[in-house]
C-alpha cells in the first residue's frame, strides 16, 4: 500500500502526538491537524487528504459526527472515528455517517494498521 497523507481532528494533545506518532510508524504522512470541527472544516477548504481520523468529542461546537457529515455532504473523502464514546445513540449516529472505521480509543497501532489497510484495498 502507498503512503497515505491523513488529516487528524483529536482534541487531547497527548493523544493526538501518539496518533501521529502511530500514522508515522505504520509509513503515512499527517498532512493536517486540527482540535476543533471549525478548524477542520477551514483546513479541509484548501488541504486535500487521503484519508481523515477523527474524534467524536471535539472542542468548541461541533463534533466528528458533524464533521462526518460535514465530509459526506462537500469533500468526499474517506474517515474514520477514534473515539471513547460510549454513549449508544452518539455511536449510531456515527455508524450512520458510513465511516471506514470506529476505533475505540485508546487506539492501538495494530487496529489503527488494520483500518488504514482496510481502507486501500
Amino acid at each position: 500500500m502507498s503512503s497515505l497523507d491523513i488529516y487528524l481532528v483529536e482534541d487531547n494533545p497527548l493523544l493526538a502526538l501518539g496518533l501521529k506518532q502511530i500514522i508515522k510508524s505504520l509509513g503515512h504522512r499527517v498532512c493536517g491537524f486540527s482540535a476543533s470541527y471549525e478548524q477542520a472544516v477551514f483546513d479541509l477548504q484548501s488541504v486535500k487528504p487521503d484519508l481523515i481520523i477523527t474524534d467524536i468529542m471535539l472542542e468548541g461546537q461541533g463534533t466528528g459526527v458533524d464533521l462526518g457529515q460535514y465530509i459526506n455532504k462537500y469533500l468526499k473523502i474517506p474517515f474514520i472515528y477514534q473515539s471513547s464514546v460510549s454513549i449508544n445513540h452518539v455511536i449510531c449516529e456515527a455508524y450512520a455517517t458510513g465511516p471506514e472505521a470506529y476505533l475505540v480509543k485508546p487506539v492501538r497501532r495494530y487496529d489503527l494498521g488494520a483500518a488504514i489497510s482496510a481502507f486501500g484495498e
